[in-house]
């Protein structure tokens, strides 16, 4: 009669375990860097759709404004308040008007999501001026 037991043996466990966190010890940091460039775009999305609200604007009442919100159709506003992008929980953004000869936007990241990325740029802040200037420019590539 032979007494036979099935299961693994530790050598085969230790193998599984080094095996997973090499794994891990590359996905985990990949993960983040993408959920770090995911947010940026979320916020350069939503730099891009004030720039093209402040150019529609300008259109129709020939001066640029510095208020996201409102009902966007008195002139003084943009009517962007309840935009998804606009309340976004990892960005801020403002915009600043100078002399109505143009104006400059910027989102300002929400804590410190966006300092260690692939890139080695803080991208805690981007901008985008009237005349298509953007910085950081490595950010917005």
């Amino acid at each position: 009669m032979k007494n036979r037991t099935s299961g693994f043996t530790l050598i085969e466990l230790l193998i599984v375990v080094v095996i997973i966190g090499t794994l891990m010890a590359y996905v985990i940091p990949s993960y983040q860097r993408q959920v770090i460039v995911t947010k940026r775009t979320e916020a350069k999305n939503g730099i891009l759709q004030l720039a093209s609200a402040e150019e529609k604007h300008n259109a129709t009442y020939n001066t640029y404004t510095d208020n996201i919100g409102g009902t966007g159709t008195d002139g003084d506003s943009l009517g962007l308040a309840s935009s998804p992008l606009m309340n976004s929980t990892d960005y801020t953004y403002t915009i600043v008007v100078a002399d109505d000869t143009g104006y400059t936007i910027t989102a300002t990241a929400i804590g410190n999501t966006q300092v260690n990325d692939v890139f080695r740029f803080d991208c805690t802040t981007l901008t985008l001026n009237a005349l298509g200037q953007k910085t950081i420019l490595g950010c917005w590539q």
